[in-house]
């Protein structure tokens, strides 16, 4: 910058020098002062903006609440009764169950043992019920079979749990009592069982098997002690410690020998690959068995390249589905193949009615009550536990534990 009053030669020094820092001064300031006012400028701008949308929002808020109380006015509830309001209905906090444990029961005797563990009969105090308590190591089938227990609600042909718990070794899973006695100890008692009764049996569990079939589950443990009568005689399925799953029709398949011998199925002996077809064989196994009190193979060799004898029954209705129940091909085998409902044999069964359980069984058990067992003080700890050869053993199993929230009507809604 040249100033005015210098000459050229003067450029550079001291005068000259202060000069400029002077107007540079100046011109700083006077920038600044112009983004200030900028600023300010800005500010007010964005403030008068947001106090418009402020009073549209106010604007449109009560314009929806003059619409609100006009119609509330227009209401038939309003208008009766002096414009009254309806009351608000009071806020209920949801309720969670107490924390299951040993001590939530009173444990009486055992029902039964096996190599899965045991099952004991309990009084469930706080519900006012006698249960079976099944004690289990925890592993994976311990799993797969609370698992089960879930999906059986569905069915009234099917044992339900109420709960499962879990300790750092041992599996808990708490099962309605069905104290009528098995399958077994019926064919036990009264020997060869009468044709109409093994069509009423029978169909029953027909009606099991096929719902746990259409969630893609097989039992692969079907037999007559397997097989409980509840306290009006009908039939439920229990025992689901070597059930499996993902097991839809013919296009999945498993492998793998389970289940009791005399009751599986030729695939099943040979380890080949098998479907919900080795339950259908078991249950021809059981009607043979509950026709004749006998079994239909002597053993195992001749469950794979023999047939059966069946001069002993007199029904050919009977003799004709167990030849299909029987088949050794799983692939021609009735159940899998055909409708089942519709064979000859089950001519006379009304199946909604069955369904419904409106049909009276032939046979009504003894059972006990919970007040039977109101005055007992239980079983020590120690037959509680069962021995494990992993004291190690400790791994938490996922999605194990639940509660049913139901009433006492058997329906299972509330999965924990």
């Amino acid at each position: 910058m040249k100033p005015k009053c210098f000459q050229k030669n003067d450029r550079g020094s001291e005068a000259w020098r202060k000069l400029k820092r002077s107007r540079e001064d100046d011109e700083e300031k006077s920038e600044q002062r112009r983004r200030s006012k900028k600023a300010k400028k800005s500010e007010k701008s964005i403030e008068k903006n947001k106090n418009i949308k402020e009073n549209s929002r106010k604007k449109s808020k009560e314009q929806e609440e003059k619409k609100f109380q006009q119609k509330r006015s227009r209401s038939p509830e309003s208008s009766a009764g002096g414009g009254s309001h309806r009351k608000k209905r009071p806020c209920v906090p949801a309720t969670k169950p107490a924390q299951l444990d040993i001590s939530s029961f009173i444990f009486h005797f055992e029902l039964g043992q096996g190599n899965f563990g045991k099952v004991m009969l309990a009084s469930w105090t706080s519900k006012k019920k006698l249960v079976a308590v099944k004690i289990s190591e925890k592993t994976p089938l311990t799993e797969m079979e609370a698992h089960v227990l879930q999906i059986a609600r569905g069915s009234p042909f099917l044992c339900h749990a109420y709960a499962a718990f879990q300790t750092k070794i041992v599996a808990y899973i708490i099962l309605e009592y069905i104290g009528g006695g098995t399958l077994h100890d019926l064919m036990s008692g009264q020997g060869i069982i009468k044709t109409d009764n093994i069509v009423f049996y029978s169909a029953e569990m027909i009606c099991g098997l096929q719902f746990l079939h259409s969630k893609g589950i097989i039992h692969r443990d079907l037999k007559p002690a397997n097989i409980l009568l509840d306290h009006e005689g009908h039939i439920k399925i229990a025992d689901f410690g070597l059930a499996v799953n993902c097991i839809f029709r013919n296009n999945t398949t498993t492998r793998g020998r389970a289940g009791t011998r005399g009751y599986m199925a030729p695939e099943v002996i040979k380890r080949k690959e098998y479907n919900a077809a080795a339950d259908w064989w078991s249950l021809g196994v059981v009607i043979y068995k509950m026709a004749t009190n006998l079994f239909p193979f002597n053993n195992e060799q001749s469950v794979v390249d023999k047939e059966p004898e069946y001069s002993s029954i007199c029904s050919t209705e009977l003799v004709d589905l167990l030849q299909a129940l029987l088949k050794k091909d799983r692939h021609q085998r009735l159940g899998t193949t055909g409708n089942i409902r519709e064979h000859p044999f089950y001519a006379s069964v009304d199946w909604v009615k069955l369904e419904n359980r409106t049909i009276k069984p032939p046979f009504k058990p003894m059972v006990s009550s919970y007040g039977d067992f109101s005055d007992s003080t239980g079983e020590t700890s120690s037959s509680l536990t069962v021995s494990s050869d992993d004291d190690s053993n400790n791994t938490v199993l996922e999605g194990f534990s639940f509660q049913d929230l139901s009433d006492s009507s058997g329906r299972l809604d509330v999965k924990v």
